[in-house]
């Protein structure tokens, strides 16, 4: 496997403070009444299990109460985060080693190895996944007040019934964030950084340079974007400056719009990701 450029200490740790901050964002939208709510719908479940009516139904107004919470604050409200978790899948290898290892997927497909090209393909990533686990707002409350008839009339395992289905709509939202776009955008920041100094060394900035361009090569190659549509305002301030820093002209300030450029595709990215569809065969038309 062909190596990548070397990266620079202070970008490595500007990586790793963004990833965090990335998660902590996330972690910080967890509201304390959801938690709460959660933890009392399994609670309910609990006492339906003991068939106590007055508790099952004092506990369901708890709910509904921190729900009340949750909504007032913000009518429009959807979903609301009650857990994180995050992954990071990172592929080691450089722009060669992808093009190498999507051809060998192809080969593999071809010969019918789908389980062996699937190995291959679970490695080309290099991304900070975070999950979110979300109350759907709109569901709880129209679940809870329903149930509180047939508790009244100890029909508890109809209860007990609904409410699992409920407890099961909670959504799974999914954040990716590709690391070589991430790596790319640190580079910029620290490189606007250095060239703001006094006597900046040109030739850190003309590494910092050619390593943000290597990891947004990496991330087209999988497939976090393309270079002609994606990235083709990238790579042209990036060739701008690349010439300024052959010459003798000033470098404050020189980074400033690539790494705004670079900002915003991350903002872009910070954000659930759709599901992918699985593509269905068309449906063969009956001879007549």
């Amino acid at each position: 496997m062909s190596e990548r450029m070397k990266e620079n200490k202070e970008v490595t740790k500007k990586v790793d403070q963004a990833q965090e901050n990335y998660v902590d964002e996330r972690v910080k939208k967890i509201t304390e009444e959801a938690v709460e709510a959660i933890n009392l719908v399994t609670q309910v479940i609990e006492l339906l299990d003991k068939k106590d009516k007055e508790k099952a139904i004092e506990t369901i107004e708890k709910v509904l109460g921190k729900l009340e919470v949750l909504i007032a604050r913000d009518p429009n409200l959807q979903v609301v985060p009650v857990d994180v978790k995050e992954q990071v899948i990172d592929f080691p290898g450089t722009v060669e080693d992808v093009e190498a290892a999507k051809t060998e997927v192809v080969l593999l497909i071809k010969a019918g190895e789908v389980q062996l090209a699937r190995d291959i393909m679970l490695q080309l990533a290099s991304e900070l996944d975070i999950f979110v686990t979300a109350l759907p707002i709109g569901t709880y409350p129209v679940v809870l007040k329903a149930i509180i008839p047939l508790i009244e009339q100890g029909k508890f395992e109809e209860a007990k019934a609904l409410l699992i289905e409920a407890l099961e709509t909670l959504v799974i939202e999914k954040i990716v964030i590709p690391l070589p776009i991430l790596r790319a955008e640190q580079a910029i920041i620290r490189a606007n950084e250095l060239a703001n100094q006094e006597n900046p060394n040109k030739e850190e900035l003309k590494q910092l340079l050619a390593y943000a361009k290597e990891q947004l090569e990496l991330a087209e190659a999988l497939g976090y974007g393309k270079k002609d549509i994606d990235y083709k305002d990238l790579y042209e301030e990036i060739e701008k400056l690349e010439k300024i820093l052959e010459g003798e002209e000033s470098t404050e300030d020189i980074f400033a719009t690539l790494k705004e450029k670079l900002s915003a595709i991350m903002a872009m990215f910070n954000k659930p990701k759709a599901p992918t569809e699985m593509p269905k065969a068309e449906k063969k038309e009956e001879n007549k």
